[in-house]
């Protein structure tokens, strides 16, 4: 019969489970320990493939093209039908796909001549003829001759890659492209400060705190999801939550993420940057005084935060290094911001850096 572990956690503060199961003999039926052994392995296994799919879906930052070929039958009297896909990513998203996929199918056969039909009922093909697709217009867009792939915001706090020179040869650069456990950690950290300044438009300090605490087991979900092992994104979660709320003690995080006039979280825009065109995502955008904490809303800021970059940094030595890297990407905001909005509102940017609880803020 099945049996349970110990009940003894391991190093990870996880019970350890494993199940045991009578092996049968060679050309014997299963046992019903077997079977409810095989049925679990299934269901995980259907678990894994569902997660599989989520995560694949889940990467694409703009567009997501699904492909997928469905398997039809011919029946005796020559009539076509469309078959539900067997174990696969295709059936794990059917029930989202199952009728679009079957309205093509109904539009294909009302469509397809009785001659095309009865050649394929002769063949007797096992695979799904080509169906019309929804017409997408193709959208090209041409590198310049000098172009090259940004460096990471990991690279650059280290010191590597190549050098901005300035706006005329800035490249703009991905976030979190370092190791999978910093960009997981980076990517919760922005979420749940993201959501934070969400909550306290509509709620007080406290409150907003403590709904933020209710976050973290989907804060964990959403990290495992990347590929991260369960407790180690258990541990994740656990530490970004501590980082955000940290920050929302801090008098300037407060400031940061209180309410402000036409503020927004994760903001993006797309205009022109050096002569080309970008789309670019700010952390935080506001109007405010013309100091951190100040009152009044004369002024635009534009606050990025950032945790790319080695902890237990002498804030000192370590924050004008930092601009000099993170600077150009901010100069970027601001140009796209005076070309939505004007310049007649001078313009202030500030990299605010959770895990230090520093604000390096200047004016653009």
């Amino acid at each position: 019969a099945p049996e349970a572990g110990d009940g003894e956690p391991d190093d990870s503060g996880e019970i350890t489970e494993f199940l045991v199961a009578p092996l049968q003999p060679k050309g014997s039926e299963r046992g019903e320990a077997k079977k409810w052994v095989d049925a679990i392995r299934s269901e995980r296994e259907r678990h894994e493939t569902r997660r599989l799919l989520y995560v694949a879906s889940t990467r694409a930052r703009e567009e997501l093209h699904l492909f997928a070929r469905p398997s039809y039958k011919i029946a005796k009297d020559g009539s076509l039908s469309l078959c539900d896909p067997p174990e696969s990513l295709l059936k794990t998203a059917w029930p989202a796909f199952d009728a679009e996929v079957r309205a093509r199918f109904d539009a294909w056969l009302a469509s397809a001549g009785s001659a095309t039909l009865e050649k394929l009922a002769a063949a007797a093909e096992d695979s799904l003829p080509p169906m019309p697709l929804a017409v997408h217009p193709a959208r090209l867009r041409r590198l310049p001759l000098d172009y090259s792939t940004a460096p990471s915001e990991a690279s650059l706090a280290a010191g590597t890659g190549p050098v901005i020179q300035g706006m005329s040869s800035m490249q703009l650069y991905e976030r979190h492209e370092g190791g999978l456990l910093a960009r997981a950690l980076g990517k919760a950290v922005h979420a749940l400060l993201q959501q934070l300044a969400q909550l306290l438009a509509t709620q007080p300090w406290e409150a907003a705190r403590t709904a933020l605490g209710r976050m973290q087991p989907r804060i964990a979900a959403e990290i495992r999801a990347a590929g991260v092992e369960q407790a180690q994104a258990a541990r994740i979660a656990a530490q970004a939550l501590h980082i955000a709320l940290e920050a929302a003690a801090d008098p300037v995080g407060e400031w940061i993420l209180s309410p402000h006039a036409a503020a927004g979280s994760e903001v993006r825009w797309t205009g022109a940057v050096a002569g080309s065109l970008h789309t670019v995502q700010a952390d935080r955008v506001f109007r405010a005084g013309i100091r951190p904490r100040w009152a009044g809303d004369e002024a635009w800021w534009i606050i990025d935060y950032k945790t790319a970059h080695a902890e237990g940094l002498d804030p000192d030595a370590a924050l004008p290094a930092l601009r000099e890297v993170f600077a150009p990407q901010l100069e970027a905001y601001a140009q796209v911001l005076r070309g939505l909005h004007g310049g007649d509102a001078p313009i202030f940017a500030g990299l605010y850096y959770p895990l230090m609880l520093r604000l390096d803020w200047w004016e653009i």
